[in-house]
């Protein structure tokens, strides 16, 4: 008897497109303040001098919410693809914030369909690209898992993601749930690698689900009310597992060589499978490396002397925070309040942060500093 999701590939495809399109907007509206509008916390260009001022930015944001209402309405929508990949690159490089592990996911996604001719009578042709799509959706769960063994994950991160089951559960069973912690490394390592595996997809799209459910549940309003930019994305990766992983998903005539004569399968393997593998040795970015909720992300503090503190705007001196006659400024906590999304945590940026705080507060290397504190390697010896 035919289980799971009964639906062939090349309209699974069009379902893919549409969600990618879907969960894209949501997220981007969610942090509407990172793409758009007047703020204060400073953009970090690619290029020095690259900007769009407000309220001129807008006009980017309206071209890209119409371009993804053609993109979920066209039935050949390579153009208008096209079109939404130059757009998110303009907007990453007019602000490297910009770069988010969803948007990096859901704008590969759009990488691999933009290759894609979207006929139907070409098996070899659609389920190439179903396959890798299927590889870059696995690779976030290994890649997420592997940034997990670290002691920050266990020690910090992961008790305050659970903290709001302390309100149903005592003392003692909270003690316990604490240890689950060790755990959740192998889990995704293992939904990674299980959804790859056809005769493991019955264990780990349940996983799937259940994961993502008990994340919105415990980030959600209900829960840490943390990072609302999140809440759509963990609901479009229930509905991507399903789509690329449940029921019967190969083609009776598909031959396998078809896909390594694709080029986009040699882009995604190396930039879902193996430059994530440095940044475990701090070679590469942490953000594109799918470190999600690790507790081992690079991180920063700006140190102000009273002066300095004095001259910056009121609105900034509320994200300053005096701690024991020293005034410090933590650029993520500031980043995640006014823009709705995390700081890409790479020391360019929190450099950028620093510069900036100089400059508006009319200040001297004296006067502010910056401490860095760089992410563990894995088998780093650090305490």
């Amino acid at each position: 008897m035919a289980t799971g999701l009964q639906l062939n590939i090349f309209h699974r495809l069009k379902l893919i497109k549409i969600s990618v399109a879907i969960g894209l907007l949501l997220s981007m509206l969610c942090s509407y303040n990172l793409w758009g509008g007047q703020r204060w916390f400073p953009v970090c260009p690619v290029f020095k001098g690259f900007s769009i001022s407000p309220p001129y930015d807008y006009i980017l944001l309206g071209l890209e919410i119409i371009l993804i209402f053609f993109l979920i309405t066209v039935s050949k929508p390579r153009l208008v693809i096209f079109l939404i990949l130059v757009l998110n690159l303009i907007y990453v490089l007019l602000d490297q914030n910009r770069l988010q592990p969803w948007f990096f996911i859901y704008n590969s996604f759009l990488m691999v369909l933009l290759f894609y001719n979207w006929r139907i009578d070409n098996i070899n042709n659609y389920n190439s690209f179903f396959i890798i799509l299927q590889l870059c959706f696995a690779a976030v769960y290994v890649y997420s898992g592997l940034q997990k063994f670290n002691p920050g994950f266990i020690n910090d991160t992961y008790p305050w993601f659970i903290k709001p089951l302390a309100n149903f559960v005592s003392e003692r069973q909270m003690n316990t749930l604490y240890k689950t912690g060790y755990v959740i490394p192998l889990i995704e390592i293992f939904i990674g690698f299980g959804l790859l595996i056809k005769s493991l997809r019955f264990i780990t799209i349940p996983l799937v689900i259940l994961l993502h459910v008990i994340i919105l549940i415990l980030m959600g309003p209900f829960g840490n009310n943390y990072n609302p930019v999140v809440w759509p994305w963990n609901l479009m990766m229930i509905v991507l597992a399903v789509l690329l992983f449940s029921g019967k998903t190969n083609e009776r005539f598909f031959s396998i060589s078809h896909l390594f004569k694709q080029p986009v399968f040699y882009l995604v393997m190396t930039l879902f499978w193996i430059l994530p593998a440095f940044n475990l040795v701090g070679k590469w970015e942490t953000y594109l490396s799918f470190s999600l909720y690790s507790g081992n992300n690079n991180n920063a503090k700006i140190l102000l002397c009273d002066d300095a503190y004095e001259r910056l705007p009121f609105y900034i001196r509320h994200y300053v925070h005096d701690q024991g006659g020293q005034y410090l400024l933590y650029p993520k906590e500031w980043c995640l309040s006014e823009l709705k999304t995390p700081l890409y945590p790479e020391k360019r940026i929190f450099e950028n942060v620093y510069n900036y705080v100089q400059v508006i507060s009319h200040s001297t290397e004296q006067d502010v500093k910056l401490v860095y504190i760089e992410k563990l390697k894995l088998f780093d010896s650090r305490p």
